[in-house]
């Protein structure tokens, strides 16, 4: 009787939801694997393609209970013409058969997809990994996506399979499915039958694969009996996908807040979150907060380590004398006229330096903690005279009667005033430049020499009226000698424009000049009265074009004499040099 009721019952099985795709899964075979992984590895691709939710999946207990009632041995079948025969027994529409080879660290996972209307392999998946178990399944994950898409993307209709009837009964009875929470999917026998809480009516008797399935939690397997005419109950507490998340912090006892709750402090560990992404923040006292977005991975560890930054330190440094300058953190700053300046100080140990012209180097040590404020207060010693705490250093000295005098020394960007004392420098040779308005600049190179002062006596000798004559002989260069610029760029613009028309006119006078001859000569020898006529026409239009560069050239000639002669007078009567 058994055998009978298996005989009807497992085609009504397969026979279900018409609208879907009849899938099944064949034993995985391979090489260099144990027959537990080989095992885990079919489970691992049957339970992914389930929870596409587009196939009916035979599941392997009613595959084998067919194929035991059929008689038929599955054992060593791998040719297509074997998987072909097996999958027309079972009434599927395609039959996945697959193989995992070890190769040294590596496996190689091959996926074929047989379709039972063509009777071949249409579709072959193969995927090298390289690394543990764990990768190997990451492996057969991408492999039964790709196979998902290629069986979509072909758009193929099930083959709609027919049985003959038979005539006998069948006893039913009734499922009731509840979880916690609820709406979970469930498949019976690798069917979707709805979600929970879920009363089935009409279900045969016998045993029934049931899978549950809620995006977040354990996907739960388990097989039911069904009795005729009594109820089957289902209660299940689903177990959320959790992870580990470990928080560690350096220092040590930072608050955790977690989505905005706190949580502890570091180190702190929460071995059991719902595997999601969460906002991480950290809070400590005297340190920078810090915000970052984690993912809790399923059935992974994760551990985060953060260093907290350190808020910086206030320093209050008081100076005497005042414009004291100091170095602190790589920038400089200058205590100013009241010799107060407050400076934001970074934690730790910091060195100073403090230094004036005319005082001793100062060299400060100051410990800061976070977010502390310090006072520090600094004296200089006055150096004598002729002295530096720098051994290379030596000093410059300058004097002149001309009080209004500067000097420039190479090395040096700023303009010194004269008279200057005691100026240090590194010993070396200086070129030097002094000058003073309505004077004439001097050049000098001084030598200067470690902690002796070199002294040196400046006194300018008056511009005068006479040299700026003799610089004017280029047009504008007297009044430069005289400090005028505007006048000089005057003169020597207006005489540099004035010198070129001449030199473009005469230039044009040398070529028109001898056609006038020529011309001449074409009149002279013309016999004709119309020919006269043009000749005599061109030899006047050519004379009248060379008596009007002559004027233009005189026009030039005259102004830019005139305007040399202007240029002289200027220069000496009236740059301000004529004593």
């Amino acid at each position: 009787m058994k055998r009978f009721l298996l005989l009807v019952l497992v085609p009504m099985l397969l026979v279900s939801q018409e609208d879907r795709m009849r899938i099944s899964v064949l034993d995985f075979e391979g090489k260099g694997l144990g027959a537990g992984l080989l095992d885990a590895a079919y489970e691992d691709l049957e339970t992914r393609l389930i929870e596409t939710n587009r196939f009916t999946v035979i599941d392997k207990s009613t595959r084998e209970a067919r194929l035991k009632e059929l008689k038929y041995q599955r054992s060593g079948c791998v040719t297509e013409e074997c998987i072909v025969e097996i999958g027309r027994e079972l009434s599927a529409n395609y039959v996945v058969s697959g193989s995992i080879n070890k190769i040294g660290s590596s496996y190689q996972i091959n996926i074929k997809l047989v379709d039972m209307k063509l009777g071949k392999v249409t579709q072959k998946v193969t995927d090298r990994v390289k690394g543990d178990e764990d990768v190997l399944f990451d492996g057969i994950e991408k492999a039964s996506l790709k196979l998902v898409r290629r069986i979509s993307s072909t758009g193929s209709a099930p083959t709609q399979v027919e049985y003959s009837p038979q005539d006998t009964e069948v006893a039913y009875g009734l499922v009731e499915i509840t979880t916690s929470p609820e709406n979970a999917n469930i498949l019976i026998d690798g069917e979707q039958t709805g979600t929970s809480p879920l009363r089935k009516d009409s279900v045969v008797t016998g045993q029934h694969r049931i899978v549950i399935i809620l995006p977040g939690y354990e996907t739960l397997t388990k097989l039911i009996n069904v009795d005729e005419g009594k109820s089957t109950i289902v209660n299940e507490i689903l177990a959320p996908q959790t992870g580990i998340l470990s928080i560690v912090s350096t220092p040590i006892g930072a608050t955790v807040f977690i989505d905005g709750e706190p949580k502890g402090n570091t180190p702190i560990s929460f071995p059991d979150l719902p595997a999601k992404d969460y906002i991480i923040k950290l809070a400590f006292e005297d340190y920078e907060e810090i915000t970052n977005r984690v993912t809790v991975e399923y059935q992974s560890e994760t551990t985060r380590k953060y260093d907290l930054k350190p808020l910086d330190g206030s320093l209050q440094v008081r100076t005497s004398p005042t414009n004291v300058n100091f170095t602190l953190d790589g920038k400089n700053y200058k205590s100013g006229e009241s010799g107060l300046k407050i400076v934001t100080i970074s934690v730790g140990r910091q060195i100073i330096n403090f230094s004036k012209k005319g005082y001793e180097n100062l060299n400060e040590t100051v410990n800061i903690g976070p977010n502390e404020n310090k006072f520090l207060e600094v004296n200089l010693k006055k150096l004598p005279a002729g002295v530096s705490s720098n051994p290379d250093l030596g000093f410059l000295t300058i004097n002149t009667y001309n009080l209004s005098a500067q000097a420039k020394v190479q090395g040096i960007t700023e303009t010194l005033d004269l008279p200057v004392e005691y100026l240090e420098l590194k010993y070396g040779s200086y070129p030097l430049r002094v000058f003073q308005s309505g004077f004439e600049t001097e050049n000098r190179n001084v030598i200067i020499n470690k902690q002796k002062t070199t002294t040196i006596e400046v006194n300018l000798k008056r511009k005068t009226a006479r040299k700026a004559l003799r610089y004017s002989i280029i047009p504008g260069g007297g009044q430069f000698y005289a400090e005028n610029k505007t006048k000089s760029a005057i003169f020597f613009l207006a005489s540099a424009g004035l010198a070129t028309m001449f030199y473009n006119n005469y230039d044009t006078y040398n070529v028109e000049e001898p056609l006038v001859s020529q011309y001449m000569e074409n009149y002279l020898n013309a016999t004709d009265s119309d020919e006269i006529d043009q000749n005599f026409n061109t030899y006047q239009s050519q004379v009248n074009t060379v008596n009007y560069l002559q004027t233009q050239m005189i026009l030039y000639g005259g102004a830019l004499a005139v305007t040399w002669v202007v240029n002289l007078i200027d220069a000496y009567f009236f740059s301000g040099l004529l004593e």
